[in-house]
């Protein structure tokens, strides 16, 4: 998993943008044409996520209208730690009787057909269903991922510029946006959208990701801050020195990979994200720096350093010569960068992160 500091400028502006353009999608929704735009420029206009959205067709109940005027931009900005909160503060006011269990057994019952639902399952159903549907037409993320509109997840992933999927570090997730909206990552919900619908378009919820983890492997499965490291949370040391690549001998000439853990929320991630088993597919990897330790010893980067000195940086010469950044901050630049560093520490090429 790949730290993403809440404390840099790209990331603080992105929050930013968002929660702006968020601000105005969700009101727009609610209210139409008698809200009155918090973005308008110069000319005293509306924004254009303003002039995209248009209101909902089916009314939104007033006390919600009424929380959401007081709790939106708490909605859009909190911290992940918050945001579980946020939502169960939310629906214990509008469902009576609302409890984890009774959500999963929503969640549950929704995907039967009615007259397959027993006393208690349609009892759930209908305590639970028309407050979700709003809530999720509302905070609608498939209208987020419109490429046609001023402001979408192509927007918020280019603000973002994280080149490598957060999760697993292993393939690229650039943006490319200019002059069509190609491509970008996925945005996985670290909450889950068919569970906590009120956080679909929370920012800290939205997580850059490749489609291997978010769609393959994550899918819905329900992570714990207590439980998983958050990438907007564990700071790069954290996640850095509790989680680690390691190889071991398959047979005389291949290699395979092992995972070593210090604490139980890091082997809980690297279980959730399967990391050990997707990364089976870049063993070819270990040959090669295997190979480089076998020919040129544990002073090949001393080597390239005398002989390069005064030309290029050390930084430099180590993502010359393995592709990668050595600096745990730029790890999200390249591709297995945090596995690369790992096996070469164990190699003895590079020692305390250095060469």
């Amino acid at each position: 998993m790949i730290y993403i500091n809440p404390e840099d400028k790209k990331i603080k502006d992105a929050l930013d943008k968002h929660s702006k353009a968020i601000y105005c999608l969700v009101n727009k929704k609610i209210y139409g044409i008698t809200y009155d735009c918090e973005n308008k420029d110069h000319n005293n206009d509306s924004c254009l996520t303003c002039k995209q959205t248009s209101k909902l067709r089916t009314a939104v109940k007033e006390d919600i209208i009424s929380f959401l005027k007081i709790n939106l931009k708490n909605i859009i900005v909190n911290k992940p730690i918050q945001l579980k909160n946020r939502q169960n503060i939310f629906f214990e006011h509008f469902i009576l009787g609302f409890n984890d269990l009774e959500l999963d057994k929503y969640l549950k019952c929704k995907k039967k057909k009615e007259d397959d639902r027993n006393f208690i399952e349609k009892d759930i159903f209908n305590r639970y269903d028309s407050i979700f549907t709003q809530i999720k037409n509302i905070f609608n993320y498939d209208v987020f991922t419109d490429t046609s509109k001023n402001y979408s997840a192509y927007n918020l992933s280019s603000n973002l510029d994280i080149s490598t999927c957060t999760y697993c570090n292993r393939l690229y997730t650039r943006t490319v946006i200019n002059p069509n909206k190609i491509t970008r990552p996925e945005f996985d919900h670290w909450y889950s959208k068919s569970k906590y619908p009120l956080l679909a378009l929370s920012f800290h919820n939205l997580i850059p990701s490749c489609h291997v983890c978010n769609s393959s492997v994550k899918g819905t499965i329900d992570l714990s801050l207590d439980e998983h490291f958050h990438p907007y949370i564990d700071s790069e040391k954290i996640i850095n020195d509790e989680i680690k690549f390691s190889y071991y001998n398959k047979s005389l000439d291949t290699y395979g990979f092992s995972m070593t853990h210090s604490s139980s929320k890091a082997k809980n991630t690297i279980d959730a994200f399967k990391i050990k088993e997707i990364y089976k597919t870049h063993e070819d990897e270990i040959i090669d720096l295997r190979k480089i330790r076998d020919t040129y010893s544990e002073s090949y980067l001393q080597n390239l350093s005398n002989l390069y000195k005064g030309v290029i940086s050390e930084e430099e010469i180590y993502r010359l010569a393995f592709g990668v950044y050595l600096e745990e901050a730029k790890f999200e630049k390249r591709p297995l960068s945090k596995m690369k560093k790992d096996i070469l520490i164990e190699l003895g090429i590079i020692k305390n992160g250095k060469e």
